[in-house]
């Protein structure tokens, strides 16, 4: 269903209006069809766009084109259209009503990073860079970055919306705008919103209020601290609303509804974590950090250790997400300096995660079914493999051959007999969760710089120094 969902807004009316650019272009019959260069977004991989090409063309079954040809069109697809590929698949989605949910709620999460781009001016002047003592203006910037949000369905992998905005754009009003573009999709829904201590305002919480969502907001150290330290373990606070809490607040229906309210109530659970981290050396005292959270969720149906189980866990999938973007995907990787091609770039792979998403979900019941009520047979969970899964959808012609149209693609009873075969291979390509692991990310000394290309966060893959006194690298907090 996800594979027709896609093939049908593939071909809507909206998206070709949406792809064209004001120069025009896919206003007649070519060798390189929109359709063409969609896909060819979705599914390329790799390392050159001479292999992309013959790989796409050879599977759909069309003649090969020029690299120059291809260049061409692929920079005449706007790329408004990939957000609106990415929403109604969405909708397309939750219109099959068997989708996972906890406690009939969905569970969202967002998140915001920084994608490295080409070093072409293009890119300075479109999205720009991080600016300090040493680069004081746009013209010496070497490196251009841009600010990446997605929303995220952590419990069925599906990306609900998606920004690629310039570098100093902040992540709240990206959020914002998730949440209006899915307006549509969302309502009637219960919903739960994960986000991290980069979220915390008395404004996302109050947006949260007025339409109904519930969240989990990580809080910082000093967010309203003179009511949260009056909570022990788990309490309500009430913040008063000011004057000057009134004049900052951006939103009208916020300000409304704030100055309705007379006062910001929210429940506030605390939490201590230890661990030790996990080396082959002498042992290590634990580590101890101490958490607070935002919510509106109620104590009855959601206790204290409910709350952070909640947000650690299933928030964590909204990590992962942009590590399969970045890595197993390589969205950092272009073969062009244009606005519309990187762009387009970016705007695909986080399409193409989403459909590695339905068959990682579908391998998961698979794997579950297999081994239903072994018990403590099993030391560890196992989960499908996402890199192995991305490495086949982007790879397996027959999945490529149907969506393009092509005359040898399987139909029918054929066609779900190939879907089964493939989800049956991809279940057997597991992984075990071990939890609770903690492994030394800062101080840690090595002998060469990893080859890894794409830095995730500042715990996965944090910046490294150079040790003068000694041959290797030290990582560090940046």
């Amino acid at each position: 269903r996800a594979l027709e969902a896609l093939d049908e807004i593939l071909g809507s009316d909206e998206v070709i209006r949406a792809a064209k650019t004001p120069k025009g272009g896919f206003t007649q019959v070519r060798k390189i069809s929109l359709l063409d260069t969609l896909l060819f977004y979705i599914f390329r991989s790799a390392e050159t766009t001479n292999k992309d090409i013959t790989a796409y063309f050879s599977k759909a079954e069309k003649p090969k084109v020029s690299k120059q040809a291809m260049f061409k069109a692929l920079n005449k697809t706007n790329p408004a259209a990939f957000p609106i590929i990415i929403r109604r698949f969405a909708q397309k989605f939750y219109s099959y009503h068997d989708y996972n949910t906890l406690d009939e709620y969905l569970v969202l999460a967002c998140d915001g990073t920084k994608m490295d781009l080409p070093p072409t001016p293009e890119m300075v002047e479109k999205y720009g860079g991080y600016l300090n003592q040493y680069i004081t203006d746009t013209k010496q910037i070497k490196k251009p970055q841009a600010s990446c949000s997605v929303l995220v369905d952590v419990l069925n992998h599906v990306v609900l919306d998606a920004l690629v905005r310039p570098c100093n754009t902040s992540e709240i009003p990206m959020l914002f705008k998730h949440l209006e573009n899915c307006e549509d999709i969302l309502r009637d829904k219960k919903v739960i919103l994960l986000c991290d201590r980069y979220y915390g305002s008395a404004e996302l919480f109050l947006y949260c209020m007025l339409h109904g969502y519930k969240f989990i907001v990580r809080a910082k150290s000093y967010t309203y601290k003179d009511y949260v330290c009056g909570i022990e373990s788990d309490g309500e606070i009430s913040v008063p609303f000011n004057k000057a809490w009134y004049q900052r607040m951006k939103r009208d229906d916020c300000k409304n509804y704030a100055e309705s309210l007379g006062a910001l109530a929210l429940r506030v659970v605390k939490n201590r974590f230890e661990y030790v981290m996990s080396t082959k050396k002498r042992p290590q005292e634990p580590a101890i950090i101490d958490t607070t959270y935002f919510t509106n969720l109620v104590q009855e149906q959601f206790p204290s250790s409910r709350i952070v189980e909640l947000y650690h866990v299933q928030r964590w999938d909204n990590e992962t997400a942009y590590f399969d973007i970045k890595n197993h995907l390589e969205a950092e990787r272009f073969n062009s300096g244009k606005y519309n091609i990187v762009t387009n770039e970016i705007y695909g792979k986080i399409l193409c995660f989403t459909l590695c998403g339905c068959f990682y979900e579908a391998a998961g019941e698979k794997e579950v079914q297999k081994h239903h009520g072994e018990g403590q047979l099993r030391k560890y969970d196992y989960i499908p493999n996402m890199k192995y899964i991305v490495d086949t959808v982007r790879t397996e012609y027959r999945l490529l051959q149907h969506l393009a149209g092509s005359k040898s693609a399987f139909c029918g009873l054929e066609w779900s007999n190939y879907l089964a075969s493939i989800i049956e291979d991809l279940s057997r390509r597991v992984v075990p969760v071990r939890p609770g692991r903690h492994y030394k990310r800062w101080k840690r000394w090595m002998q060469w710089i990893p080859i890894a290309k794409f830095r995730l966060d500042g715990r996965r893959n944090p910046p490294i120094e150079k040790c003068y006194k000694s041959n290797g690298y030290m990582t560090t907090q940046g």
